[in-house]
């Protein structure tokens, strides 16, 4: 797999020069190998906007531990005034948190 400029947790679904606040996109596997590197590109992206919007849609795995990410940097967020939004969330996602109570605390409330 060729490298990437952008972080392999988390990317800009805009092409290159889009405007600053272009959506993020997480990857098809949230799991184990996937949970710092997403830690540290939402920390980054949420030290650049807190009204944060990430689309979801193409999670085909998630795991607890980038489940745990999740939430911790929609509760970041929330204490620092801003949000975490997760946009179209894929049905992995969507079942992953409902297992683990979380649907809620992520903005995914059964529906």
């Amino acid at each position: 797999m060729p490298a990437s400029e952008t972080s392999p947790a988390l990317s800009a679904a805009a092409s290159p020069g889009a405007a600053d606040n272009a959506p993020l996109s997480l990857p098809a596997a949230l799991d184990l190998t996937t949970a710092d590197p997403l830690h540290a590109a939402l920390l980054n992206a949420l030290s650049q906007d807190l009204a944060l919007q990430v689309d979801a849609s193409f999670v085909e795995r998630a795991g607890t531990a980038c489940l745990q990410v999740l939430v911790a940097a929609a509760r970041t967020a929330a204490g620092r005034g801003g949000s975490l939004t997760l946009v179209n969330p894929a049905a992995p996602l969507r079942d992953a948190a409902a297992d683990l109570g979380l649907l809620g605390v992520l903005g995914m409330e059964a529906g």
